[in-house]
């Protein structure tokens, strides 16, 4: 019975995988591709999912979820469910993040969903690393207490946690309601969801979507003015030019000393 359920688990795997496209990215010079599921129209902007923990292995549940949201507008990209990737999804979000920029993602949402929540708080509470638009934390827990102070993310927070999850998960999502007292932290109970959401997948992506549909678009800056680039339209008064107007206002005073006897007359 346990080999029939893996390899209908394994089916869906494969099914899941060639239903997404790539989203090539480079870590240390190398090419790396993760599973992708461009949006369709209109585009709201880009989530990348993290499944935290390891082994690295496939979740079809986050897959789904990845096919919802990019349905509902949201390109999406999956993180650590690769494992012919050997490089660690944490050398891999910088550079999906810079991607997802330069693909005109004017928003983008991270989500970590399970195990190594330390790691995604760790990263963004650094003043160097990549911005992202907010994060959600989806069933997200750590074995490790965190020391991450709140004010040190600067964007908002959705956390979320399934009616029948796991108790280490309840415990740390109550927690975290009391640690992070700011308007920028909700917090939400999924009814009916167990830790991999099923058969609530399409209520945790609407959710979802109503929620990161009211975080703001990155604004780019203008670029600072550079005095080189400036141009003059005024044509410049060199020496000589300068030396033939003194001369006519010589000869204009002397013209004016000729003129005066006669007035006189």
């Amino acid at each position: 019975m346990k080999q029939v359920i893996s390899i209908v688990l394994l089916f869906f795997a494969l099914f899941s995988t060639c239903l997404a496209d790539d989203l090539e990215i480079k870590v240390n010079q190398k090419a790396v591709k993760l599973p992708y599921w461009p949006a369709s129209k209109p585009n709201y902007g880009a989530v990348i999912i993290v499944r935290g923990g390891d082994p690295v292995q496939w979740s079809e549940p986050m897959a789904h979820l990845a096919q919802l949201l990019a349905q509902n507008g949201w390109s999406t990209v999956l993180l650590n469910s690769n494992p012919e990737i050997d490089s660690p999804w944490l050398n891999q979000l910088p550079e999906a993040i810079s991607t997802l920029r330069q693909n005109k993602n004017k928003r983008i949402v991270l989500i970590h969903y399970g195990n190594q929540l330390n790691t995604t708080l760790d990263y963004f509470s650094k003043p160097q690393g990549k911005t992202i638009n907010a994060l959600v934390l989806l069933s997200a827990y750590d074995e490790k207490e965190s020391s991450v102070k709140p004010d040190s993310l600067r964007f908002p927070i959705f956390d979320i946690e399934g009616q029948f999850d796991y108790d280490m998960i309840k415990d740390q999502f109550t927690a975290r309601k009391t640690l992070f007292k700011s308007a920028a932290y909700t917090a939400m109970k999924i009814p009916g969801a167990d830790n991999e959401y099923n058969y609530t997948q399409e209520l945790l992506a609407s959710f979802l979507t109503g929620w990161m549909l009211r975080i703001p678009e990155s604004t780019v800056a203008a670029p600072p003015i550079n005095a080189k680039s400036l141009q003059s339209y005024i044509e410049p008064i060199y020496w000589t030019d300068s030396q033939l107007v003194a001369i006519n206002h010589l000869f204009l005073q002397k013209d004016i000393l000729k003129l005066e006897p006669l007035a006189q007359k």
